[in-house]
């Protein structure tokens, strides 16, 4: 797995989850950006990144890990990029689909119309579930987005802890960020390595969260690489962030602290 060939950064201006839910905000209701448009972007993006760290991806077994929200959005329209690239896709969903946000309930029926299978994890049993999860090459983890609070709760604590005591998972692509972690620290949300899924590389979108750079988080967030989704610098302008420049050499750029 590689990533040459990538910018790379040393020095980027990060954004806690307080912020980046504004700069989406600003982006989307006063900037006019549509939310479709952004979750597009993203999606592109985690698609280009996984199959640059993978060295291709035709023929190659990927499934993602998708939660209610929008970042199991973002993974499954990543997933539609690397089915039409080649890859054996299929979505493991944690949540029904009536009960996935409006974006995210999208993609998934632009997903079941390209006849891509979409299995629900609430009807697995433990070695079902961990069997599932081992036997893709490449696991998309769309579970939690900056936007959660607190530690994994309900079904998604029961996906996370499966991934974490399995011994056979695959190489494991964070979408924004390892779910578990938490956004502003770097630290497990629940104050225990178990609840974080730890990631090879993590296509984090739009800037870094505050943590993701940070020594404490790197044992989760394998390499960073910070994707442009077309939030414009302008976003960040009243909260002191100077985004100007972060993608001057690509749009894929990745951080080393």
């Amino acid at each position: 797995m590689t990533l040459d060939g990538l910018p790379v950064l040393s020095r980027v201006p990060t954004a806690s989850a307080t912020q980046m839910a504004a700069a989406d905000r600003i982006a989307s209701a006063d900037l006019g950006i549509p939310l479709e448009v952004l979750m597009e972007n993203a999606a592109h993006q985690i698609a280009v990144a996984t199959r640059l760290f993978a060295g291709g991806v035709s023929g190659m077994r990927i499934a993602a890990l998708c939660g209610s929200g929008n970042n199991g959005g973002d993974a499954l329209a990543a997933l539609r990029h690397l089915a039409g690239w080649g890859a054996d896709v299929e979505a493991l969903m944690s949540a029904p689909r009536e009960k996935l946000r409006p974006l995210a309930a999208l993609q998934h029926d632009i997903l079941t119309k390209l006849g891509v299978p979409m299995r629900f994890t609430t009807g697995m049993k433990h070695d079902e579930l961990a069997t599932a999860l081992a036997g893709p090459a490449i696991l998309l983890d769309g579970l939690l987005g900056y936007g959660a609070r607190g530690a994994p709760r309900g079904e998604v604590a029961r996906v996370i802890e499966t991934v974490v005591s399995s011994a056979r998972i695959g190489t494991v692509v964070a979408v924004d960020l390892p779910s578990g972690i938490d956004p502003d620290t770097g630290e497990s949300a629940s104050g225990t390595p178990a609840s974080v899924i730890a990631a090879s590389m993590t296509v984090t979108l739009a800037l870094p969260k505050t943590g993701l750079p940070r020594e404490r988080a790197r044992r989760y967030v394998g390499e960073l690489v910070v994707a442009d989704i077309g939030i414009p610098p302008r976003a960040y302008d009243g909260m002191g962030i100077d985004a100007h420049g972060v993608f001057a050499e690509g749009d894929l750029v990745r951080i080393i602290p």
